[in-house]
């Protein structure tokens, strides 16, 4: 995605740079350069210099991303393609016959321009991208899994891997031994998981041998939250041999667990979610107005209900409901769900929740970061069907956490809404849930938010 923006980004350059080259050179002469004869050949020189550079800089990955690291090389490189530009256009011009009247100083000034916006639209974004994560933004953040010579090796080739690529840290599987090697565990996977919670991580990669089918099986079980790719490198590989790449790493590995949304997915979806959010809280303002001034007026007591949900990557987060029952706890702490005709509802609650305006409130967690307008709902962290917790009544319960929550979801417009007495009806919903993870895209989204206007505010099951 951020690759394509800078294949736009240097069509503009070039177009801009040549047109602002041309106002700044016929501004300084006097000889006729305002003149028809001069501004006509402009037209086809610089178009065809705005087709020409997005191809001829991407060709030697000046529009790659995971470069940025390398800003000195990145911008050597980019001056030297951009005088390649100016002899192309030069020539082009002198084979159509199209130079006569145009200034070889403007071609340098064009050249010059260019060279300067297409630098900054790539610092800007460098800028932009650190910001939002410094630690390893700009490249993969890898966590190796079990100690050992293929470790230390994993770690060296990293190390002096052209694409930037951030050890996190190596972690014990568990069946190490003592033995001393020259990268020492970090931690053990429950450390790595604790990790993976608080930052982003885009690979882990297990260095145990491919037999090891039991206990790369428990290990996996143990990483069902975390939100990354999960890979095998076997023992003694060989990373001088010849190998097909994988994802920049350059390392020849099984793929084992694939991470729902890549990056830039992750970006699209985070524009998404704080575009729409932010549009939808002013549009709605009034509204929310008179809701939060109806529920004062029918019982005392604060207008949000907040409450501890499961969130992204299985960490906790406080959801912002209307709220619309006069409830308390019970003494075991544990959550009762609502049921139909449920004494602690008030009537403004019970409209709220009929229409579905009760969740309204929690396009503020989307603001904030909790959650997204579209993804599974988040369940209560008490939560318990038929006085069992999600986990264990569903194997892949855990996969539902590998995105954001959202206000709502595939599941939700298809009827899998309200309460779960039910075992049954928790694995349709988690059924429901797990193929929009699997089948993200914003189209998909797009869907699910026209649904829910047509079906979520008059839907049956809601109470």
């Amino acid at each position: 995605m951020a690759n394509d923006a800078l294949g736009v980004w240097d069509f503009i350059a070039v177009l801009l740079a040549g047109f602002l080259g041309a106002a700044i050179y016929s501004s300084f002469t006097k000889n006729g350069a305002a003149s028809a004869e001069f501004w006509q050949p402009l037209y086809l020189i610089v178009g065809a210099g705005a087709v020409i550079a997005p191809a001829l800089l991407r060709d030697r990955g000046l529009t790659t991303v995971s470069r940025f690291r390398h800003m000195e090389q990145l911008l050597s490189r980019l001056l030297y393609r951009g005088g390649c530009l100016a002899l192309i256009m030069l020539a082009l011009g002198f084979a159509t016959h199209s130079l006569g009247p145009v200034s070889r100083v403007w071609v340098a000034l064009w050249a010059a321009l260019t060279f300067l916006f297409c630098a900054a639209g790539r610092l800007a974004l460098a800028a932009y991208l650190r910001r939002l994560d410094v630690g390893g933004m700009l490249g993969d953040r890898v966590a190796i899994v079990g100690a050992g010579p293929v470790a230390d090796q994993l770690v060296e080739h990293f190390r002096a891997a052209a694409s930037p690529v951030y050890v996190v840290g190596v972690f014990s599987d568990g069946s190490d031994g003592v033995a001393a090697h020259r990268v020492a565990p970090r931690g053990s996977i429950a450390d790595l998981v604790e990790i993976a919670q608080r930052r982003r991580l885009d690979w882990i990669i297990l260095t145990l041998p491919a037999t090891a089918e039991q206990q790369i099986g428990k290990i996996l079980l143990q990483l069902k939250t975390v939100c990354a790719q999960v890979a095998l490198c076997p023992e003694l590989v060989k990373l001088s041999l010849p190998h097909r790449q994988v994802d920049d790493l350059s390392v020849p590995m099984m793929l084992l667990s694939e991470r729902p949304l890549r990056r830039w997915q992750l970006l699209a979806k985070e524009l998404e979610d704080k575009i729409l959010a932010g549009i939808l809280v002013v549009l709605l303002a009034p509204l929310l107005s008179l809701i939060a001034l109806a529920i004062r007026l029918e019982s005392p007591g604060p207008v949000i209900f907040s409450q501890k949900r499961h969130g992204w990557n299985n960490t906790e987060f406080t959801i912002f409901k209307f709220r619309t029952m006069r409830w308390q706890p019970d003494e075991s702490g544990v959550l009762r769900q609502t049921a139909r005709r449920d004494e602690r509802l008030t009537r403004v609650g019970a409209f709220l929740r009929r229409s579905s305006l009760d969740e309204l409130p929690q396009l503020f967690n989307v603001l904030r970061g909790d959650m997204s307008v579209v993804g599974p709902r988040p369940h209560a962290v008490t939560m318990r069907t038929e006085e069992r917790l999600g986990q264990e009544i569903i194997t892949e319960y855990a996969h539902r956490h590998r995105v954001k929550p959202g206000i709502t979801g595939w599941a939700q417009v298809n009827g899998y809404r309200g309460a779960t007495h039910r075992a049954e009806q928790l694995r349709k919903r988690v059924e429901y849930d797990l193929f929009y993870i699997e089948n993200w895209s914003l189209a998909f989204d797009l869907k699910i938010l026209v649904l829910t206007g047509l079906r979520c505010f008059i839907d049956p099951n809601a109470f």
